[in-house]
């Protein structure tokens, strides 16, 4: 992101998450300004539920930093009872508006701050593209508070841009990944249960579809 975009939105490594709220309070349902925004399931997550289809009857599944919420309601659709938050308040407005008749708990929530109510409560946790929204120095408060969500048994999948330089704070957002992120699960009491590195990067050196189960 250049760094008249970087002002523009009022990017700040102290106040990480003001951002946030700016970018889609500038948007609508439609999702323009939004760069993430796919306006349907991450193409990653859909692909690899058409080899592994999920059956969330009776299960909790938890969407992190929803954005404006296809991929919760893709998980509603296979029978979870969905909860799905962000951290701005504008895209939690924008998913209520988009989908008025969900069943999906969409909720203004803070990752980098952690929620502990939901400690171990969550069947299958779903997390793209958030760890690397915000700057490297929160990196490992976030895993952790990520890793917190997983239910024992159950399975956190992370979907994640990979890049072989050092994250820095000049350079980004998105803050790409390094590889040892699956280390740092793990040290969270995850397990690696399976790691697809084969589709290809949009803008690091390797896109990861990585599973973990908690313990």
């Amino acid at each position: 992101m250049n760094e008249d975009l970087r002002k523009q939105l009022g990017i700040n490594e102290g106040k990480p998450n003001d951002w946030f709220e700016t970018l889609y309070s500038r948007s609508d349902e439609s999702g323009e300004g939004v760069p993430w925004a796919n306006m349907a399931p991450h193409p990653l997550f859909s692909s690899w539920l058409k080899v592994h289809p999920l059956n969330g009857n009776g299960k909790k599944a938890l969407v992190v930093g929803c954005g404006m919420g296809d991929d919760a309601i893709a998980l509603e659709n296979l029978g979870f009872k969905v909860t799905a938050f962000d951290v701005a308040e504008s895209a939690i407005e924008l998913c209520k508006k988009r989908f008025p008749n969900t069943t999906v708990n969409f909720v203004q929530g803070d990752l980098l701050a952690g929620i502990p109510g939901w400690k171990h409560q969550f069947d299958f946790v779903l997390e793209i593209f958030t760890i690397q929204a915000l700057p490297p120095k929160y990196e490992a408060k976030l895993i952790q508070h990520v890793s917190d969500f997983v239910a024992p048994q159950g399975e956190l999948m992370v979907i994640t841009e990979v890049q072989k330089a050092k994250r820095t704070y000049d350079v980004g957002p998105p803050w790409l990944l390094n590889e040892d992120y699956v280390a740092k699960f793990e040290n969270k009491g995850l397990s690696l249960k399976s790691l697809d590195k084969t589709n290809e990067p949009e803008m690091g050196d390797e896109i990861h579809l990585t599973i973990f189960e908690g313990s």
